[in-house]
């Protein structure tokens, strides 16, 4: 995915808007993503902390797809809970 410098920071604030909804696990392969493409992350025992505006482009990239497929896998997960559900209760519901 190629970055412009119009686009720049509403791609960088709607990335922003997107890792805030992470969990736990998405997080932590958000940290690898920054750590192999050897990313400034500071860590503390409040958390990981990086600096957004300073990601390389190709991070932002890397991390756009991350978000992709977390979206993706969060929508495949609700899919297979619900049709999980209706396969319980229907042969719950069974004399």
């Amino acid at each position: 995915m190629s970055f412009t410098k119009d686009t720049d920071f509403e791609t960088r604030k709607r990335i922003f808007e997107e890792v805030k909804r992470f969990n736990r696990t998405e997080l932590e392969e958000l940290y690898k993503v920054l750590r192999r493409a050897a990313e400034e992350v500071s860590e503390n025992r409040n958390g990981m902390f990086f600096d957004l505006l300073s990601i390389k482009e190709d991070t932002l990239a890397k991390i756009d797809e991350l978000i992709v497929f977390c979206k993706e896998n969060r929508a495949n997960f609700e899919v297979r809970e619900k049709v999980l559900t209706e396969l319980v209760n229907s042969t719950v519901d069974e004399p």
